[in-house]
């Protein structure tokens, strides 16, 4: 998947809205870009991994010291 505003490749799970009850049901969930931060949609597949990597790095940060 690539942002339509800033070409990025990088993205995260954006906050779920009543208006957005309508994509779900054709299985698109609200993502985020990383770098320009612009809403857009994104396949169920890709919020479940992104769901995922969230869950991951919560349970298991990074040590930088």
């Amino acid at each position: 998947m690539i942002c339509p505003n800033c070409y990025g490749s990088e993205f995260r799970l954006s906050h779920f809205r009543w208006r957005d009850l309508e994509r779900l049901a054709v299985l698109q969930y609200p993502i985020r870009c990383r770098h320009c931060q612009e809403r857009t949609y994104g396949g169920f597949l890709l919020a479940l991994y992104l769901l995922q990597v969230r869950r991951h790095h919560r349970k298991h940060p990074s040590h930088t010291e």
